[in-house]
Formats: C-alpha cells, structure tokens, sequence
C-alpha cells in the first residue's frame, strides 16, 4: 500500500474562500439558460423552449407571471431507452415586474430519470441535468427535485443539481431569502439532500455544496436562518463515505455565523481547504501548540468506509473534518457537534498504520469560547472530547497505533493538551474548574517507530470541594452513530394528455 505524506505546513497558504457557489475545484457552478422571447411578443412576455426525442419522454411547464424562462432537453440517451418526465412550474406577483430572473433548465437522457422544479419569484435560477457527462455511462433510475421559496417569497435563490451514473437521488428545498445551492453526483447509487431556510422575508440566507464521486455515497445538509449566513459542504470521494451536517442559528439564540466542511477522501489541499478550512486551521494550531511532529501525518489513499457528523447551534461556530483514509479493516468515523457562543472544532483524521481498527473522533463542545482540536493517524486510536462552558481549549495529537485518549472538561478557565505517539498508549484526562494539564507519551518517536512502552495515565482534576467519590468519569467511548440515511425522492407520474380524447 501507498502511504501519503501530509503536512499542515503545505496548507496553510492554500486556503480558499466560498463567497458564492462554485464546485471544488473553484469553477463557476452553472447558469440557467435563457430562452429569447418569439418574435412580435410583449417585451414583458414568458419564453420557453421544450425539445424532446426518443422514446417515452413527457414533459409540463408552467408559469405565471412575467419574464420568466424555460428550456427543457430530453432524450433517450444514445440509444438507452429513456422514460424521462419533466415538471416546471414558475410563479411570480412578488412586485411590479412579476417573476423577473427566473429560469429554469432540465436535461434528461437515458433510463427512468424524474425531474421537479418550482420556483416561486423573484430572482431564482434552477437546473437539472442528469446523465449528461458520457454517453458511455449508464444513466439509469435518476431523480431529482429542486423547490424554491413558498408564499411567493424566493428572492436570489439558486439551485443546481447535476447526476450522473446509475441510481443517483438528489433533493434541493430552499426557502427565501439568499439561498444557494450546489449539488454534483458522478458514479453509482449516491444521494444528496440538501433544505435550507432563511427565515422571514429580507434574511440573509445559506450556502450550500454537496459533490460526490464514485458509488454508495450520501450526503445531508439542512440549514436554518433567521440572520444567519451558514454555509455547509461536503465533498466525498470514493466509496462507502457518508455525511451528515445540520446547522441552527437563530436570531433568538444569537446564531449568526455557522459554517461546517466534511471532506473524506485523498483530495488536493486546494480543494480540502476550500472545504473544510476549519479542520486545517487546528491541525496548525494543534502543531503550534502541542507538538511539532504533527505537522506531517501519514495515510493510506482512502477505500471505503468513512462517516462523518456535524451538528452546530447558535453563534459563531465552525466545525472543519476531513478523513483522508482508510484501508485496513474499519475506517473513520467523526462526530463533532457545537451548541453555542464561539465555539471552534477541527480534527483531521488519516489511517496508515495495519492492522485492528482505525481512528474514531468525536468531539463534543458547549458554550463559551471552546476550542478543539485533534489530528489522528494510525490503527486503533479514538479519543472523545467533550467540553462544557466558559474558555476551555483542547488539544490533542496522535500518529501511532493503539492509543486511546479521553478529555473531559467542564467550566471556567480549562486547558489540556495531549500528544501521542509510538506505541500503546492510554490517557485518560477530567477536569472541572480553572484547571490545566498536559500528557506526553513517547513524544519525538518517529512514526513508525514502535519501540516505546505500553504508556497510560490518568488523571483527574476537580478544583475547590472535589470529591474523588462522587466526581469521577470513567474512561468511555460511546458506541458510532449511525448515519444511515434512507430518504427517498419521490419520483413523477405526469399522466397522458388527453388521456380520453
């Protein structure tokens, strides 16, 4: 197997920043066509264009309003039989120049594909393309629904879907104001759910960008609002990968400043960087401030198998994931969840090391100004942080085999930090107030030096009326979620015209 070589310091010129929709690697997402209105009607007039050949196509368009535009494009897929429906339904009464910018592009070729789209208003643009890459894939049971706004209310929406390969799903549900959306899907039975909402009218909204390549893939992004510019991404290559991100600010809770990532898969730093900046932001901090052996960690190119969770509620927090790998035996699993104030995560998770399982992850943090941290590489290793209020900050580090590490924090003024490597190693770290501590275990060992002790420590710090009875955590790893997600696009049954004529 091919190990990679990974340093924090190669990325920290890379990063890119997501002020609109792009796709990974930094390309415009695409523009909804316009269809030029017929000669000797209204300047104010809705246009279109349906074009449809091969076999068993239908498509309905609707609209209302002015201004509006729809070019729909079926086919059978070079010869593959296509069973293709379309349904368009453009709305608008928003203001003077009702339904002003809206547009709409389907394309469909090959097998029993589905499409939806309704826009109500204002400045929305949807596409849907599914199949359209090579003729030489297969397209086969693709869906997809894109729904934009309610109540005429869909100010500056967007929404992309682009599928291509066999039994891909995709769902884009957007309410007003400021949403985008991005999604791309290229290999075999992969989904994408992505529901944002903005809140009331003249809210700032939500990014969004969900990419996948290559088999049993899914993804979930669901946004709330109310003030809010969340932004959630996703990029996954290869395999058996999941994702699952939810974020919820209100204005109620002082939420305003969410973001999230998840990568899972070797990809360049350009594109990790673009998508889970977060997650290299503490690998450095982890390097600065715990050890300057994780500036380079080592991973086998991923195969299958990685999971990956993020849940944040309220203020200024951001999350980060990538898992570069896998391999032997398990893979990764991550979880990092966030409830508040201005809450930081990271973690960056690889897999090398043969044998037994691999990394595990999780962190969860409540309140106040916490900061994770954590960079794994290695067979066996697992470590939960759970932190609770006031200034806490974690950090940890580990590249060797079977270590296990515990932290536990909960209010004022907490810091621990922790660096693993080598062999065997084990600690375990509580704390309840205004304490500070740090864990060495074979620091300085190369990373496939295995030749230190079978370490383990633990320690355990309570501050004024401790109780050693009654205030001790015992060491624990809760047992991975399970991120199984069996959501379903409904596909479309648009009837015959006329059927009784």
């Amino acid at each position: 197997m091919k190990k990679v070589v990974l340093s924090a310091m190669a990325l920290m010129f890379a990063a890119v920043g997501f002020s609109q929709v792009t796709d990974s690697n930094g390309n415009a997402s695409p523009v909804a066509t316009t269809v030029p209105i017929l000669t000797g009607a209204a300047a104010t007039a809705n246009s279109g264009l349906s074009i449809q050949n091969g076999n068993d196509n239908k498509v309905r368009v609707r609209q209302a309003g002015t201004n509006q535009s729809v070019y729909t494009n079926q086919d059978n897929g070079a010869g593959i039989i296509g069973a293709n429906q379309a349904f368009v339904r453009q709305t608008g009464a928003v203001s003077g120049a009702s339904g002003v910018g809206n547009r709409t592009d389907v394309f469909q070729s090959g097998d029993v594909n589905s499409s939806m789209t309704i826009q109500e208003g204002d400045y929305n643009d949807a596409i849907t393309r599914q199949g359209q890459k090579d003729p030489a894939i297969l397209s086969s049971g693709n869906k997809a629904l894109i729904r934009q706004g309610t109540a005429q209310q869909a100010e500056g929406n967007f929404a992309a879907i682009d599928q291509d390969g066999i039994d891909n799903q995709a769902r884009t549900k957007q309410t007003y104001d400021n949403s985008d959306a991005w999604t791309q899907q290229t290999g075999t039975e992969n989904k994408s759910l992505i529901l944002q909402n903005a809140g009331p009218n003249g809210t700032d909204g939500h990014y969004a960008m969900n990419e996948q390549e290559g088999e049993r893939n899914e993804s979930y992004i669901t946004q709330q609002g109310n003030g809010a510019r969340n932004s959630a991404r996703a990029l996954q290559v290869g395999n058996d990968n999941q994702a699952n991100q939810m974020q919820t600010a209100t204005a109620a809770a002082g939420g305003s400043g969410n973001d999230a990532g998840i990568v899972q898969g070797a990809t360049s730093s350009v594109r990790r960087n673009a998508v889970a900046p977060e997650a290299t932001t503490q690998w450095i901090a982890v390097r600065d401030n715990v050890d300057l052996a994780a500036n380079t960690i080592y991973y086998v190119p991923p195969t299958e198998g990685n999971k990956a969770k993020q849940t944040q509620v309220g203020a200024g927090n951001s999350a980060g994931i990538y898992q570069l790998g896998g391999s032997i035996d398990f893979s990764n699993y991550a979880e990092q969840e966030q409830n508040g104030d201005d809450n930081n995560a990271g973690m960056v998770q690889g897999h090398y090391y043969n044998g037994e399982t691999s990394n595990y992850g999780k962190q969860d943090q409540d309140g106040n100004g916490n900061t994770a941290g954590l960079v794994q590489t290695g067979s066996g290793n697992k470590s939960l942080q759970n932190q609770v209020g006031n200034d806490n900050t974690s950090l940890a580090f580990k590249q060797g085999k079977n270590h296990k590490l515990n932290t536990h924090q909960f209010g004022n003024d907490n810091v621990a930090f922790a660096t693993q490597s080598g062999l065997g190693n084990r600690a375990l770290i509580v704390q309840y107030n205004g304490q500070s501590y740090s864990v060495e275990q074979n620091k300085g060992a190369a990373y496939n030096d295995f030749t230190g002790g079978g370490n383990q420590a633990d320690i355990l710090q309570m501050g004024p009326n401790g109780n050693f009875d009654t205030g001790a955590i015992d060491c624990y790893f809760e047992d991975p979620m399970n991120l199984d997600q069996n959501y379903n696009v409904p596909g479309l049954d648009l009837g015959d015209i006329c059927p009784d004529c």
